[in-house]
C-alpha cells in the first residue's frame, strides 16, 4: 500500500534553504526590461489626458473612471477579452460561443486579470482561491508545477483557449501541464459536467485558461518583485501593431522567478514566455499563431509528510519546514513547449467558422526519497523509499466549429456544429528502491546519507496512445424572455497501452453519447432563474481479472439556480444547487484483491453562491460559499457510505478592496480577504478529520503617478497571503499529508506606458 501511495508523490530540486543561485532566466528578463526602458522611456508616447492636460488616471478594479475613448479599441466585453474590474458578463466556456453568462443555464465563474493582479496570484490554483465550487490547493504548497484542482469533489480537466491540456485527471502521472498565470487574460470555471462540449472529462468541472491576446493599441509593462524566502521575480508584457495598417499585431509576455520555499532545502525556478502574432487580412478574417515555452529547472516539492508527528501525536512534532528527503539526491525538473493557431472567418451574415489547433510537448524527470508513512526505532526515525520517474508527452488537439445565427419567426438561434480530434502519446517509466534505504531521524535529522539508486521498475510504467474523435451540435434559442440551450455529442475513443513491467498490451475502444438541456428566464429586474441537466463520460484504462476492459465512468447532473445582474450596477451573482452522480467507479474486486471491478458510485450534491460587485465607484467585492456533500454510495470496500478524502464540506471567502481617488492618499488601493477552508477527511475510513483553517490576505497598490505626475505609469505593490501565518494541513490521504502555504509576503514595482 505504501508503495502504491508513493507512486503519486514527488519532490523538488533542492538547494540550501534561502540559497539564491544565479538564475539563468534573469538574463533575458533583465535584457527585455532594459531595452524596453531605453527604447520607450525617452519616446514621445501619447498619453491619454483628462481634459486638463494632466495624464488620465488609470482605472482599478474597484473604481469606475470616465471612459477614455481610444481609436480602434472595442468598448464591449467579449468572452475571451479583457474585463474592467472583477465582474465578467461574457464567456465562451459554457457554449464555445461568445455568450452572456446570464443566458447559460450552468454556473460559470471568471477570474479576471484585474483580480489576479490585485491579489498577486502566483499560480492558477492561487487565482481560484476566491472562486466557489472548487478546492484548488489540495496538494499544498506546490501549486506552480503540479495543479490538482478539485471541483464538486472531482479532479477537474484543464483547457487552454478551449483546447484540452493533458493533466492529472487524464492519468498522465507527473506530466502535469501547468502554466504561469501571468500569461492569461482570464481563468474560467465551468461548474459540472462538460462532455457535451469537450468530450471525455471530469464530471466536477472544467477550467479554461484564456491567453492574453495581441492588442490594437500599444501596451507595455515591465516589473520586478521580491519577498519571502528570497524571492526574485521579473516580468514583462508588450503588445501592439507591427504594421501601419494595424493588420498585424503582436504580443510578447514573459515571467521568471527564483525562490526558496517554506520547506527546508526546496527551491523553485521558472522561466516562461509566450509570443503571439495576429493577422487580420480582412475585416471578416483573423488568424492568430500562439506559442508557449516554460522551463522549471527546480519545480518545487512533491514529498508528503506523515500524519503521525504532524497532525497526530508522535515522538517528535515535525515543523512545517521539515524535509523528509535527501537534498543531495532529490530533484524535480520539467519543461513544456507548445505552438498552435486559431482561425476565425465570417462567411456571411449567417455563418462563421472557427478552427483551433495546438501541439503540446512536455517532459519531466523526478527523483526523490519519500517518507513511507511509517516510523522505525520506536518511532524516532522516518522510514523512507526511493523513486525515479521520467515521462514524455506529446499532444495534438484540433477543433472545427461552424456557427449559424438566424431567426425562425420570433425565435432567434445560435446553432453550432463541430468536429474535434485529440491524440496524445504518453511514455513514462517508474523506478523504485525499497531495500537498504536509510531512515531519517525526526529528532536530529542528518542528511547526506548514501541512497541506493532506484533500479526496480514497477507500477504504471508504460507507453500509451489515446485518440478521441467527437462530433457535436448545439442550439442556443432565444424567445422573448426565455433562453434555451440544447446540445448533443457522440465520441469515439481508442486507447492502446503497453506495460514496461510485464510487456502486456491492452487495447480499449469506447463510444459514448452525451447531451444536455437547460433553460433560463430573464426578469426585468435582473433575476434569471435557470435549470439544466447534463451528462458526461470518462474512459478508464485497465481490465478486470477476467480480462474485460473497463467501461468509461458516466455521470449525470441536475442543476437549478438563479443568476442576478441588476441594471445600472456593475455586479453579478450566481446561486446554484446541484445533484451529481458518477457510476462505474473502480473498487477492489472482492474475489481478487489484486484487481478492480466497476461497481462503485459517488454522489455529490450541494449548493454554491458567488458574487462579484462594484458596490460604489471605489469599493469592489467578491464573495463565495460552497457546500459539498460528497459520498461513496456504492462500493465493495469499507469506504461505502464514506466521504472521499481531501474534500471539505464547507468553504467560504470574502474579498473587498477600496480605491482612494482624492486627498493625500489619492491613488492608494487597499484590499483584504478572508478564506475559510473547512475540515476534510484524511483517510478512506473517515477516522481522521483535519481541522478547518481561516486565512487572511492583504493587498496594497499605490499608483505613484497620482501623487507625483513625473512618475506616471509607476505602481508599487505589497501583498501578504495567510497574513497571520496559520499552520494548517491542506489534505491527507491514508497517512500522507501536505502542508498548506504559510505566510507569503511579496513587494513589487511595475511600470506601464
Amino acid at each position: 500500500m505504501a508503495r502504491q501511495q508513493s507512486e503519486r508523490r514527488g519532490a523538488g530540486r533542492l538547494g540550501a534553504r534561502g540559497r539564491t543561485n544565479n538564475p539563468w532566466w534573469l538574463a533575458p528578463i533583465a535584457a527585455g526590461v532594459l531595452l524596453a526602458s531605453s527604447a520607450f522611456a525617452q519616446s514621445d508616447a501619447v498619453v491619454p489626458t483628462d481634459g486638463s492636460g494632466q495624464p488620465a488616471a488609470s482605472a482599478s478594479p474597484g473604481q469606475q473612471l470616465p471612459a477614455v475613448v481610444v481609436k480602434g479599441q472595442r468598448d464591449a466585453e467579449t468572452g475571451t477579452g479583457p474585463v474592467k474590474g472583477y465582474v465578467a458578463k461574457q464567456s465562451t466556456a459554457g457554449t464555445k460561443t461568445d455568450t452572456p453568462i446570464i443566458k447559460t443555464p450552468q454556473a460559470i465563474s471568471v477570474v479576471t486579470r484585474d483580480q489576479m493582479d490585485i491579489q498577486d496570484a502566483q499560480s492558477v490554483a492561487q487565482a481560484l482561491r476566491y472562486t466557489s465550487g472548487i478546492n484548488p490547493e489540495q496538494r499544498g504548497t506546490n501549486t506552480d508545477s503540479l495543479e490538482y484542482l478539485y471541483a464538486r469533489g472531482f479532479l477537474v480537466d484543464e483547457f487552454w483557449n478551449g483546447l484540452r491540456t493533458p493533466g492529472p485527471a487524464g492519468g498522465f502521472g507527473f506530466n502535469v501541464t501547468s502554466f504561469d498565470p501571468y500569461m492569461f487574460e482570464r481563468i474560467e470555471l465551468l461548474h459540472g459536467p462538460a462532455s457535451v462540449l469537450y468530450g471525455q472529462g471530469s464530471p466536477g468541472g472544467t477550467v479554461n485558461l484564456v491567453s492574453k491576446m495581441p492588442t490594437a493599441e500599444p501596451l507595455h509593462e515591465v516589473g520586478f518583485q521580491t519577498g519571502s524566502y528570497g524571492r526574485l521575480q521579473g516580468f514583462f508584457d508588450f503588445s501592439g501593431p507591427i504594421d501601419q495598417d494595424g493588420k498585424v499585431l503582436y504580443r510578447l509576455t514573459a515571467d521568471g522567478f527564483n525562490t526558496a520555499t517554506q520547506t527546508d532545502y526546496v527551491n523553485q525556478q521558472r522561466f516562461a514566455i509566450s509570443p503571439t502574432i495576429t493577422w487580420k487580412p480582412t475585416k471578416d478574417t483573423t488568424f492568430t499563431v500562439f506559442a508557449n515555452y516554460q522551463a522549471d529547472p527546480e519545480a518545487g516539492i512533491y514529498n508528503s509528510v506523515p500524519a503521525v508527528g504532524t497532525i497526530q501525536t508522535g515522538v517528535a512534532q515535525l515543523p512545517r519546514s521539515f524535509y523528509p528527503g535527501e537534498p543531495d539526491f532529490d530533484s524535480f525538473r520539467k519543461t513544456q513547449e507548445s505552438i498552435g493557431y486559431q482561425l476565425d472567418h465570417r462567411l456571411n451574415d449567417m455563418w462563421s467558422f472557427k478552427q483551433s489547433y495546438r501541439f503540446l510537448h512536455n517532459s519531466q524527470t523526478i527523483q526523490y526519497v519519500a517518507d513511507d508513512a511509517g516510523y522505525t526505532n520506536n518511532g524516532t526515525e522516518l522510514a523512507r523509499d526511493v523513486y525515479l520517474n521520467t515521462g514524455r508527452l506529446n499532444s495534438h488537439t484540433l477543433d472545427n466549429q461552424a456557427t449559424a445565427r438566424f431567426n425562425t419567426g420570433p425565435v432567434s438561434h445560435t446553432a453550432t456544429v463541430g468536429v474535434d480530434y485529440q491524440y496524445t502519446q504518453f511514455d513514462h517509466a517508474f523506478y523504485g528502491a525499497f531495500d537498504n534505504v536509510p531512515s531519517l531521524s525526526v529528532t536530529n535529522p542528518q542528511y547526506g546519507q548514501a541512497v541506493p539508486y532506484p533500479d526496480f521498475m514497477f507500477g504504471t510504467s508504460n507507453k500509451q496512445a489515446v485518440k478521441q474523435l467527437g462530433t457535436y451540435a448545439q442550439d442556443q434559442i432565444d424567445i422573448d424572455r426565455w433562453s434555451f440551450l440544447l446540445g448533443v455529442r457522440e465520441d469515439w475513443t481508442n486507447e492502446n497501452s503497453q506495460s514496461y513491467v510485464t510487456g502486456a498490451q491492452s487495447k480499449q475502444f469506447n463510444r459514448a453519447f452525451t447531451w444536455r438541456a437547460g433553460g433560463v428566464y430573464k426578469f426585468d429586474n435582473g433575476f434569471a432563474p435557470y435549470v439544466s441537466y447534463t451528462t458526461s463520460f470518462q474512459p478508464q484504462v485497465g481490465a478486470t481479472a477476467s480480462g474485460a476492459a473497463f467501461s468509461p465512468t458516466t455521470a449525470q447532473q441536475y442543476e437549478i439556480g438563479v443568476k442576478y445582474q441588476p441594471k445600472n450596477y456593475n455586479s453579478f451573482v450566481t446561486v446554484s444547487a446541484f445533484h451529481l452522480t458518477q457510476q462505474n467507479v473502480l473498487t477492489t474486486d472482492p474475489n481478487n484483491v489484486n484487481f478492480q471491478v466497476q461497481t462503485g458510485e459517488v454522489r455529490s450534491q450541494g449548493f454554491e453562491v458567488e458574487a462579484h460587485a462594484s458596490l460604489t465607484n471605489n469599493l469592489a467585492l467578491i464573495f463565495s460559499y460552497t457546500y459539498t456533500n460528497l459520498l461513496n454510495t456504492k462500493s465493495n470496500t469499507s469506504n461505502l457510505d464514506k466521504v472521499p478524502v481531501g474534500i471539505p464540506r464547507n468553504t467560504a471567502s470574502l474579498w473587498a478592496d477600496y480605491t482612494v481617488t482624492s486627498g493625500p492618499l489619492n491613488g492608494v488601493q487597499a484590499g483584504a480577504g478572508v478564506r475559510y477552508i473547512g475540515g476534510s477527511y484524511g483517510d478512506t475510513a473517515n477516522s481522521l478529520l483535519l481541522s478547518s483553517a481561516t486565512l487572511v490576505d492583504l493587498a496594497l497598490r499605490y499608483d505613484l503617478g497620482r501623487a507625483f505626475p513625473s512618475m506616471h505609469g509607476w505602481t508599487g505593490s505589497l501583498n501578504a497571503s495567510n497574513l497571520l501565518n496559520r499552520t494548517y494541513m491542506a489534505s491527507c490521504s491514508n497517512g500522507s499529508c501536505y502542508w498548506g502555504q504559510g505566510r507569503l509576503v511579496l513587494a513589487g514595482l511595475k511600470y506601464q506606458w
